[in-house]
């Protein structure tokens, strides 16, 4: 699953940069836009070159801003950088902060070039440009309409598990869970799951079929298809509709969390995500 990578604690941790002393100095309040790198003169003449594989992403995203926010995430990584804030995000977008919450927030393909436009660095070239950050947007085009295919030669199955769980967020999640490499499966909990996969709030119980679909497709990668998929779906479905086994391995899954293996920098960053999504 793809979503792994987002998930709190897979990556290296980031550390704040050491504070200064101000005292007795004057501090300059910045707007958002002065955070931005420095215009490249050339910005726009290197953008142009990658506009078709822009207008491809914003196309397979519908101008998501939490799904461009991923993206903008995974070129930072890409680069050996931290994930941008929202804030950061907003300002490239040349949105406030009350539009980024709107659900869905969304902008157009003019808005999501520009923003390219504005990372271009001073020293950047169209060889480097593409290297650094046109090389994991093609990435994400292909794995999103990868995902798209595979959803829909699904979706049938998975409106059967909704309607056998009846959106159980429970029972959804250890659907989801079953999915990830075994040693992966007790890291993660409930609220954690709701909070960055379902991109609801933590104490989410019950979720509609559609919401559930279209983030289980935000989250697949390219090694996840229906053929793979399905024997845990049908697993999953025949459970939910036994009610003791369902029971009964709601609570294993609950004392395999217990204490869940979260670190503290998890806890933190599930915290400020919660606070967006709630």
């Amino acid at each position: 699953m793809w979503m792994l990578r987002l998930l709190p604690g897979m990556g290296p941790e980031t550390k704040a940069p050491a504070q200064k002393d101000l005292t007795g100095k004057t501090v300059i309040k910045l707007k958002p836009s002065a955070a931005l790198p420095p215009s490249n003169v050339n910005a726009k003449s290197i953008v142009a070159n990658f506009k078709e594989d822009l207008y491809a992403f914003h196309k397979c995203c519908g101008g998501r801003v939490d799904l461009i926010h991923a993206l903008f995430c995974q070129i930072a990584e890409h680069n050996g950088k931290p994930p941008l804030p929202p804030q950061t995000m907003a300002a490239l977008l040349e949105l406030t902060m009350e539009e980024m919450k709107e659900v869905p927030c969304i902008v157009s393909d003019v808005s999501l070039v520009k923003a390219f436009e504005k990372m271009v660095k001073p020293d950047d070239t169209g060889a480097n440009f593409e290297s650094k950050v046109m090389v994991v947007v093609r990435q994400t085009t292909a794995r999103s309409n990868h995902a798209s295919v595979e959803v829909e030669k699904l979706r049938g199955r998975f409106a059967e598990l909704h309607a056998a769980c009846a959106g159980s967020a429970q029972s959804l999640f250890g659907f989801f869970i079953d999915l990830l490499p075994e040693e992966h499966r007790g890291q993660y909990t409930l609220p954690m799951w709701n909070v960055m996969v379902m991109k609801c709030p933590q104490q989410t119980t019950s979720i509609p079929l559609e919401h559930f679909v279209s983030c289980f497709r935000d989250s697949m990668d390219t090694t996840d298809t229906a053929e793979t998929i399905s024997p845990v779906l049908d697993r999953h479905i025949a459970l939910c509709r036994d009610p003791e086994a369902a029971s009964a391995a709601a609570e294993r899954l609950r004392r395999s969390q217990q204490p869940p293996q979260v670190s503290d920098r998890a806890k933190e960053v599930v915290g400020r995500r919660a606070g967006e999504v709630a």
